[in-house]
């Protein structure tokens, strides 16, 4: 157990960002372990471009899930789903097919390698890749919700007798 709660590990634990909740978040995701109990929170403010811009924090989780969200959530503010995405396969398929470490800006999480042969802990350590996909996911649904509850924009259309039609 000593390699896979070693010093970077708790360390890094103890180097969580963003953790002052947001009381103006646009959305706001917890995601829970079923196997051990450990939870993250997750506020959210984004860009135009759906990119995070401000994070919120609030983690309960174990050292492993703790020195994760403390490398991963820095990395979040501008990344787009793609990339969050692909970085979220690649940590998966490194402690689930033995695969290699994700790539920058992700590299860090090869100090988790030790986690591979402790199954109970891979939910903890994917809650922030985790709540992080929802919250891009919520933010697009709730965005595009918005577009088309507000209908068309106010563009002129030309109507059938030449007249100008407002929408």
């Amino acid at each position: 157990m000593s390699a896979l709660y070693n010093k970077d590990i708790l360390r890094l634990a103890t180097e969580i960002p963003f953790t002052a909740p947001l009381a103006d978040a646009q959305i706001s995701i917890t995601r829970t372990s079923r196997i051990c109990g450990s939870r993250l929170r997750l506020d959210a403010i984004f860009d135009d471009q759906g990119r995070f811009l401000k994070l919120g924090l609030d983690v309960r989780a174990c050292a492993l899930g703790q020195a994760t969200t403390a490398i991963v959530a820095p990395k979040l503010i501008g990344l787009d789903r793609q990339s969050l995405a692909h970085a979220a396969d690649d940590f998966r398929a490194m402690l689930q097919e033995n695969g290699p470490p994700p790539a920058p800006p992700f590299e860090a999480l090869h100090i988790l390698e030790p986690v591979r042969d402790h199954k109970s802990r891979h939910a903890s350590v994917m809650l922030i890749f985790d709540a992080a996909l929802a919250a891009l996911d919520g933010w697009a649904e709730k965005s595009k919700d918005e577009m088309n509850a507000s209908g068309p924009s106010q563009a002129s259309v030309l109507g059938e007798g030449g007249g100008v039609l407002r929408s």
